[in-house]
């Protein structure tokens, strides 16, 4: 029978292990947000951009519309590309979880390697979260802009059953990018199939475990931020030890 550990076991043994490692995580942490963040507002301020000149010379409603939906698509494309990262997060963290020496330049190796493998499971990261959360995030901002009651009913209904399909998708592929490294031969969609059946029978320990962190989550935003400095290590640090929990739990008669 398998015996997993317990989830304050995987929390303080990964608050252990990232003892005088903070800065390093913090680092390789605050990179990817950096990268990601630029990323997303150069393509959202060429795009607000290209909609004003689209339609202070054309005049039409639909054309900028058009140039708006244009840049969604450049923007999920660039999602995806960025999620690769992912791959290298994972990396530094099971090094400092299996005692090897982690690096900064660990952030892109899913470009360096394995980079199409790193793309599907990105992709099937980002599109899940875009398909499931899209619409009521829309419906939201929608109401946000018009403060139109008719939109709120709508936005409340999209978010909630996004929400009821987003958490046992994401729950279910969580763990995917620590397995790519774990089954280099595996092709990705292969991979995401490997981590949707071990996750079956733990998706529920893993969602109980993210739930744990949110009266941090609310420390740190009380904090205006800050303290997701050291939260965010601490939980990708866990996470790695879930990961390696899952694979090797203890064996009892």
């Amino acid at each position: 029978m398998k015996q997993y550990k317990k989830n304050y076991e995987l929390k303080n043994t990964a608050k252990d292990r990232l003892e005088g490692k903070y800065g390093g995580a913090i680092r390789i942490l605050f990179l990817n947000f950096v990268i990601s963040w630029m990323a997303r507002l150069f393509i959202n301020s060429i795009a607000g951009s290209t909609m004003n000149s689209v339609y202070a010379i054309s005049g039409s409603v639909t054309a900028a519309r058009t140039v708006s939906f244009l840049f969604d698509a450049i923007l999920l494309a660039a999602n995806i590309l960025l999620g690769v990262m992912n791959a290298g997060i994972a990396l530094y963290f099971l090094n400092i979880a299996c005692g090897q020496q982690p690096f900064t330049r660990n952030l892109f190796y899913g470009f360096r390697n394995d980079s199409k493998k790193a793309l599907v499971i990105s992709a099937a990261v980002t599109l899940c979260n875009t398909v499931c959360l899209g619409p009521g995030q829309y419906l939201s901002q929608q109401f946000l802009n018009t403060r139109d009651g008719r939109w709120a009913l709508p936005a409340l209904l999209a978010t909630a059953v996004g929400l009821c399909i987003y958490i046992p998708i994401s729950l279910g592929i969580a763990m995917s990018f620590f397995l790519m490294l774990d089954f280099p031969g595996k092709s990705g969609k292969e991979t995401l199939q490997l981590c949707w059946r071990l996750m079956k029978g733990n998706r529920k320990r893993l969602f109980l475990l993210e739930l744990g962190f949110l009266p941090l989550m609310l420390l740190c935003i009380l904090s205006f931020g800050i303290g997701f400095l050291w939260l965010e290590p601490y939980m990708q640090m866990t996470y790695a030890y879930f990961f390696l929990d899952l694979m090797n739990p203890i064996e009892k008669a």
